[in-house]
């Protein structure tokens, strides 16, 4: 599996001010996501399918909180300018220049449940996915051996496949504060809840790079 993996990518005071700002001490706006954290609700319909939360097996569903900072379709938070300077770190820390296209906020809660959420892609397209840890906490990213491709078909084969195919895990990573990875934006991974703590706080970047964000012989 190839990635990036960033520590210590802020300065300690700003990331302190993100994670109190996140984590309910100023009255962050969560918004309440009641059937799967995972997905985006009905973004894309085929009937009975649907790219959202329609086809996910009841085992793999865990509610949470979800908050927009940016997204492709026109969504900008009026909180997007306090988050820039983490997305400039961010685009700072990688070896060719990104273009972000949804950057969304995740807060999870402890539910009992000791298992990954459904496996999962961010977008259908070709891009590249990041995972910045606000603090440390339980609840790994899994991440897969099984890939989306696109050579596969349209997106609802690709759905439909996703939501038949076996997982098979292959790497895992920890929460940890300020820590960012990068990876393939096809690769299957998943979240968890947190086991020892009663929340976890991430947030996940979804961006295009014009390059091979893993060819590292710059020229």
């Amino acid at each position: 599996m190839k990635y990036i993996q960033v520590d210590d990518l802020l300065t300690p005071s700003y990331l302190q001010r993100l994670y109190k700002l996140t984590s309910g001490m100023n009255g962050f706006p969560w918004f309440f996501l009641s059937e799967d954290i995972s997905y985006t609700p009905n973004t894309i319909e085929f009937g009975d399918l649907s790219m959202g939360d329609g086809d996910i097996p009841e085992d793999q569903k865990t509610l949470g909180f979800t908050h927009v900072l940016l997204d492709q379709e026109g969504i900008e938070s009026p909180f997007l300018p306090t988050f820039q300077p983490l997305l400039d770190s961010v685009s700072d820390s990688l070896p060719y220049p990104v273009e972000f296209f949804r950057v969304r906020l995740a807060l999870q809660l402890a539910n009992g449940k000791d298992s990954y959420n459904g496996p999962h892609t961010d977008h259908e397209s070709d891009h590249y996915a990041a995972l910045f840890y606000l603090h440390d906490s339980s609840g790994d990213t899994v991440f897969f051996h099984e890939y989306d491709n696109p050579m596969y078909g349209d997106v609802k084969q690709r759905w439909q496949k996703a939501r038949l195919q076996s997982y098979n895990e292959c790497f895992r990573v920890r929460p940890e504060a300020n820590k960012l990875f990068a990876f393939d934006g096809h690769q299957f991974h998943s979240s968890s809840n947190p086991t020892t703590n009663a929340f976890r706080v991430i947030l996940n970047l979804n961006f295009y790079c014009e390059h091979d964000l893993f060819d590292f012989t710059k020229s």
